[in-house]
């Protein structure tokens, strides 16, 4: 089974990159028809959805692994598992937390999309 016959929630990281990084070619070359363009942006924004969500996931494992070697917690660590998309997650689930769009942390770029780790 392909990537794009896969459901997006089973795909790992570098799978949905590779995925998304093919739809932004295609949709790129504009030599799809519109339908097809319009399914292939909505994939795209679902598989960025979830590399992001995958990126985060292993950014609050990373920060916990460090508060944990600093002695400032005492860690739990579990296995990589999906964390819930905006549609699924409620309002109060510590599973999506929200940040306010005022605090930055030192070194984000305001608006400027780019996905960090660190």
């Amino acid at each position: 089974m392909s990537d794009q016959e896969r459901p997006i929630e089973e795909l790992g990281f570098e799978e949905a990159m590779e995925s998304l990084d093919t739809l932004v070619s295609s949709l790129e070359s504009g030599q799809l028809p519109l339908e097809e363009m319009v399914g292939a942006y909505e994939r795209g924004m679902a598989l960025l959805r979830v590399c992001r969500s995958r990126i985060d996931t292993a950014r609050r494992r990373v920060e916990a692994i460090n508060l944990n070697l600093e002695g400032k917690t005492q860690a739990t660590l579990t296995e990589f598992a999906p964390m819930d998309t905006p549609e699924t997650a409620s309002p109060a689930s510590p599973a999506s937390p929200k940040r306010s769009s005022k605090s930055k942390e030192p070194g984000d770029k305001a608006g400027s999309g780019e996905i960090r780790l660190f």
